[in-house]
């Protein structure tokens, strides 16, 4: 089981991209020349997600062609929780996590619905701790106390990345028009999409 990302954004609606506010990473099961390139895939997953994620809503999109899943939460007041993980990551131990980061988030940095742009400061240490303590979900069981009940992790959404997608979008269409991908970026995805070897790649 395994962690590849924890991230804080503010969600813009549908028509403008979230505000990046805080991530963390875990890229050591990579090697060292794909770490730039799954980086950005990350960053562009991120925020698709958080952009196709209405407020008030929970849910678990699968990245298409890599075995992870983004776990979301948007809360009302617009700030977004996210955790990238694999597939054997107990779903209700990322959104317990989610729940958790979001309150200190929002207590360490009250000013978080002002940002216009991306904050580039360095993510609080409790996100850094998070992501490190909670690579093995029986240690998150315990910290958190997680006491969610069946019908709370039935209102979790599991989706697909295609299923978010508006009519007629393709993710490579997005892929082409994102910011957060470099060329490089989407020509790997295509090379290795062809191949059919992205798990492998990535």
């Amino acid at each position: 089981m395994k962690i590849l990302a924890i991230a804080i954004m503010r969600s813009n609606g549908e028509e403008k991209d979230p505000i990046a506010l805080a991530r963390v990473e875990d890229l050591s099961a990579f090697s060292y020349f794909t770490r730039g390139t799954i980086r950005e895939h990350l960053t562009f997953a991120l925020r698709t997600v958080a952009q196709r994620t209405n407020p008030g809503y929970r849910q678990t999109v699968g990245l298409k062609d890599i075995e992870y899943v983004c776990h979301v939460h948007v809360r009302s007041n617009s700030i977004c929780g996210m955790v990238v993980s694999d597939e054997e990551y107990p779903v209700r131990v990322a959104f317990s996590m989610i729940t958790d980061l979001l309150n200190k988030y929002m207590k360490a940095v009250p000013t978080w619905n002002e940002f216009k742009t991306d904050n580039t400061a360095a993510p609080p240490q409790f996100m850094q701790e998070a992501i490190e303590k909670y690579q093995n979900p029986k240690e998150a069981d315990k910290v958190l106390k997680i006491q969610q009940t069946v019908d709370e992790i039935k209102t979790i959404m599991h989706k697909n990345i295609d299923d978010i997608l508006k009519r007629g979008e393709t993710l490579d269409d997005l892929m082409e028009k994102s910011n957060d991908l470099s060329s490089t970026s989407v020509a790997f995805f295509k090379t290795a999409k062809k191949q059919n070897q992205c798990c492998k790649a990535y």
